[in-house]
Formats: C-alpha cells, sequence, structure tokens
C-alpha cells in the first residue's frame, strides 16, 4: 500500500518535470503574453504598433555575445525550475538588452553633451553664458548696471555684530587703566547692598515687613512673571481658610505671606486680621497691588485664591509600618506606632516622634482612616475634610498610586489637612496585618454583597445598622479602610481585614450602584461616632436611674 504522503510526493515531482518539459520546450526568444501582467501586455502591444515585431533574442545579442554566450543562457533558462523562474530571468535580461541599446543610441545625449554642442541654443550659445563667459563678457562689463542686493549669511552677520560690540567698547571712556583692591572691595559692597534692598522688603514703624514698594517695571504692557522661591520644597497655599489654618496651627514653617490690595478689594476687616496673625509670628507680608495681581495667579496655578497665598514648608506625612499599643494612661492618652525610614529632609519635616495624641471626640478607643490609592485630588481633599469633622485621630494615606498634598488637595480641604495627623504607608497589607497583631479592628468599605456570599460568610459582612448597634470604639481601637473611586479595594486587603463594611442600598434596578468615596466615608465615620456616643448616652442614662432619689426640703411661703 501507498501512503498519502508518498502520494504527495509523487504529485509533486509530476507536476515540476511537466513544468520543466514545458520550459524546455519553449523557445528561449519568445515569452509567453499570458504570464505577464496587463500593463507589460499593454506596453508591449503599443511598442509593436509603432516599431513593429521587437528583435529576438539573437538578433539583439547577434555580434556581441559569443555562441558560448548563448550557450550559457539556454542552460540558465533550461536549468529554471519553474516557469516563474524563466520569466524572471528573461525580465533580467530584456532589461540588460535595453541599456545596451541606450549607451549605443546616438539620438539621446547626456546634459553635458547638449550642453557642449554647439547645435543646442541652451548650452553655450545661450544668452546667460555669452554675458558671463563668452564674447558679450565684455559688452555686459561696461554698461556697469547696478548688482542686486544679496542676503548676508549668518556668519558674516555674527562677525558685524561681534565688531560693533567691539567697537562701542573701545569708545568708552577710560577714566582709570588699573583698578585696585579697594575699589574692587567698594564695588562688591555697592552690588551687595543693592541686592539685600532689591530682595528683602522694607520694614515699617512697627518692624513689620511690609512690602509697600511701587509696582513692578512692566515691559511691552505685561508684568515680568517671576516668582522667587524661598527654598526648594516651598509650597504656595491659596484661599482664606487654608491659609488661616496654616497660620493658626503652625505645623509647617512659614516663610511669607501674600495678600492683595486692589482697587477692587472689598474685605479689608479679613486683610487686617490675617496681617495682624501673620505680624504676631514675625511672618514677611508682601502687599500685591492691583497691576501685580497676575503674580498671584500664577502662584494659585488660575485656581480663586480669595486674596491671600502664603508660603510654606510641606505638611508632615509620617511614613508608618504599622499602628502599635495604646497608652490610656491619665495624662496621656493615645497610641503608638512603628516608623518607617526617614530621610534627613523628612525627619526635618516629619520629627522622628512615635507617640500620637487621641482626638478630642466622644469615643473612647482611637479611630484611623487607611485610604487606598485615592486618585482624585478633590475626593482627598473631601475626605480630608470629613475625618476633621467626625473627630478621626489620624488619616494613612497610599504612598503609591495615590494623589499628593498638592495645593487643589489642601484648598479642597478648606484647611482641615493643617489639623489631622497625616501617615503614609508603603504597604498597605503588612500595616493591617502588624496593627490587627497589636489589638487593633480593621473594617473594609465594600458594596453592598450579594445574597451568596452572604450566606457563605454571614459573620464577615456587616452593615452600618451592626456599626451603631454594637459600638465598636469601645471596645478595641478601629481602621476604616476605602478603596480606589473605581476598582475599589483589592482582595488581599480585603482577606486582610476581620469584617466587611457596607452602607445599605434602599433603591433598587437604580444606575448608580455605589457611592462617591467622600461620600461614603461621612456615613460610615457617622455610624462609628454615633454608635460611641449612644452607648455613652445610655450608660449615663443608666447611671442617673441608680441614683436614690433626693429628699425635698421644706418650703416657706
Amino acid at each position: 500500500m501507498i501512503s498519502a504522503k508518498q502520494a504527495l510526493r509523487g504529485s509533486r515531482f509530476a507536476l515540476r518535470c511537466s513544468s520543466k518539459s514545458n520550459a524546455t520546450a519553449t523557445a528561449p526568444g519568445t515569452v509567453r503574453l499570458a504570464s505577464l501582467s496587463a500593463i507589460h501586455r499593454g506596453l508591449r502591444r503599443s511598442e509593436r504598433a509603432q516599431h513593429g515585431e521587437p528583435r529576438s533574442w539573437e538578433s539583439r545579442f547577434a555580434g556581441r555575445r559569443s555562441d558560448d554566450g548563448f550557450s550559457r543562457t539556454n542552460k540558465a533558462l533550461d536549468g529554471a525550475a519553474s516557469a516563474r523562474q524563466q520569466q524572471k530571468l528573461r525580465k533580467k535580461l530584456d532589461r540588460k538588452a535595453s541599456e545596451v541599446e541606450d549607451e549605443d543610441d546616438t539620438c539621446r545625449q547626456t546634459r553635458r553633451k547638449r550642453f557642449l554642442d554647439p547645435e543646442f541654443s541652451f548650452g553655450k550659445r545661450s544668452l546667460v553664458y555669452q554675458l558671463k563667459h563668452g564674447s558679450l563678457k565684455d559688452t555686459a562689463a561696461s554698461l556697469k548696471l547696478q548688482e542686486p542686493v544679496r542676503p548676508r549669511s549668518f556668519a558674516h552677520r555674527d562677525d558685524d555684530r561681534r565688531r560693533s560690540n567691539r567697537g562701542r567698547q573701545d569708545e568708552r571712556p577710560r577714566s582709570r587703566q588699573f583698578t585696585t583692591r579697594d575699589d574692587h572691595q567698594q564695588r562688591r559692597g555697592s552690588r551687595d547692598r543693592h541686592e539685600e534692598s532689591r530682595l528683602q522688603p522694607r520694614r515699617d514703624q512697627d518692624d513689620d515687613f511690609i512690602d509697600d514698594s511701587p509696582s513692578q517695571p512692566k515691559k511691552r504692557g505685561v508684568m515680568p512673571m517671576i516668582i522667587t522661591y524661598t527654598t526648594a520644597a516651598s509650597q504656595f497655599l491659596y484661599g482664606k481658610s487654608v491659609v488661616k489654618a496654616a497660620l493658626e496651627q503652625r505645623r509647617r514653617q512659614i516663610y511669607k505671606l501674600y495678600v492683595y490690595r486692589g482697587e477692587n478689594r472689598r474685605d479689608s476687616r479679613d486683610n487686617d486680621m490675617m496681617i495682624h496673625l501673620a505680624r504676631s509670628q514675625g511672618v514677611p507680608v508682601t502687599i500685591v497691588p492691583h497691576s501685580d495681581q497676575r503674580l498671584m495667579d500664577k502662584m494659585s496655578m488660575g485656581r480663586p485664591h480669595n486674596g491671600f497665598v502664603l508660603e510654606t514648608s510641606p505638611l508632615p506625612q509620617i511614613p508608618v509600618k504599622s499602628l502599635a499599643q495604646l497608652e490610656e494612661s491619665p495624662s496621656r492618652l493615645g497610641f503608638h506606632i512603628d516608623l518607617d525610614h526617614q530621610t534627613v529632609e523628612q525627619k526635618a519635616i516629619n520629627g522622628e516622634t512615635t507617640f500620637v495624641s487621641k482626638a478630642r471626640n466622644s469615643a473612647s478607643k482611637p479611630f484611623v482612616l487607611l485610604l487606598h490609592e485615592i486618585l482624585d485630588p478633590g475626593n482627598l481633599g473631601a475626605l480630608l475634610r470629613t475625618a476633621s469633622y467626625m473627630g478621626i485621630d489620624a488619616v494613612a494615606i497610599t504612598s503609591r498610586n495615590s494623589s499628593t498634598l498638592t495645593p487643589v488637595v489642601l484648598k479642597s480641604a478648606a484647611g482641615a489637612a493643617e489639623e489631622v495627623t497625616i501617615f503614609t504607608v508603603d504597604s498597605p497589607v503588612k500595616f493591617l496585618e502588624d496593627s490587627r497583631a497589636s489589638g487593633w479592628k480593621i473594617y473594609a468599605a465594600v458594596p453592598p454583597p450579594e445574597k451568596k456570599l452572604v450566606k457563605m460568610h454571614g459573620d464577615k459582612f456587616i452593615s452600618v445598622e451592626d456599626i451603631e448597634q454594637t459600638a465598636p470604639l469601645d471596645q478595641d481601637p478601629c481602621i476604616l479602610v476605602l478603596g480606589n473611586e473605581g476598582h475599589g479595594l483589592p482582595r488581599t486587603v480585603k482577606v486582610a481585614a476581620d469584617f466587611e463594611l457596607s452602607v445599605p442600598k434602599f433603591v433598587q434596578g437604580s444606575s448608580v450602584d455605589s457611592l462617591n468615596v467622600s461620600v461614603a466615608a461621612g456615613l460610615l465615620c457617622h455610624s462609628f461616632m454615633k454608635g460611641s456616643a449612644m452607648k455613652k448616652s445610655e450608660q449615663g442614662q443608666e447611671a442617673n436611674a441608680k441614683k436614690p432619689p433626693t429628699e425635698p426640703g421644706e418650703s416657706f411661703f
């Protein structure tokens, strides 16, 4: 029996032999039109109609190739493996033959031959050539025509500029040929005094730094947009509430306060209050006139600054590994933290303290928020504002894939960021695991779960009502984890949490399946604080009920 592979090989060999025999039977000088493209066939037909039949291979190469050459050509055509290879070889031979014909064609000339040929009018017989190099050269020179003005090159322009500058320096009067060391010191001292007077604002009678100097010189009607930074890490806070909170809390190093006092400024009382607050702390104040208002707009990046811009150092953000044990002594009430690595610059801003005092709220135990990969600066500012309003002890922010504390965030927080203790966390899962080992309870904010998950893991899913009834802040310190605006919390964070907390949905079939992260944080934090407050009020009512009633005294009328 013959296999299928052997039959396929036999058919291929037969097809190759037939194509080879067909190629051999075809004369080397003839070309099959069926194997050519339509354009090529059209060109050959038009050439045949104009000049007759094209010459064969033998006639083309007659007298130029020896019989040995033709035999080699025939052998090459016979040795082609397929008709396609024969066609490529014939095209190549046609191209070589056409090149040989072009070389021997006397009708066509190169550009140089045509230029030197006296029969052509555009060459040496042309008027331009005769005016420049021919018989009309002397005649053109005798006419004394004005030559056209040609543009100078860049190199010549630079040379002219250097010569003019050198001539101006030589024209300056030189009263002294040599300068002494005293002259150099005198010039240096006057220059230093000029720089100090330019950079430092003028002192008033009350020894306060207020710059009432006229506006900076303008160039072509536009004020120069130059902002001076006291340090490389300086930040510009803008907005009345943000600037006021930064001045009152004093958690930053404050460099300078800019106050707008233009013609359309109406709140002069706010200006006087802010200036007085800065004076009490020895902060330099610069009064910005109406003509320099664009400078404050540039400091606030085009956002509304309400006439106040404050240059300060960055806000302290303590890097932590985990939250440690509580301390509930009468003198100190708060919790300890496990510090992460800090650079020298971070230590200068954040400090190295490992104890965080408890905030003044109704809860018995500390309450900390962990913001996991919050990207929107507006949401981050709203979360800090919610934390300050609810009395949260601290807010931890993941250092990766999270929004930083930009001036936009601080403006959205409306000064709340200056009051809240802020942490940075590098590894959130390890932070939660180590904190839970120290006695902290972890709650992960998630959407309302499905009924199947509730049946399988009913103890882990709780709602806001359960928090209000149990009041977990009276027994253990708690951490509430809030996730990203888009994908929420990852699975590893949910596994590391003790409970998954959600706000119940009262409308079914709605297109909105979740709340904004700042709104959800407000509802969840309110449930924690409300549960603790309700527990304390119930305990107070029970204590009042156990007290014996007081006997009424005698009354005289």
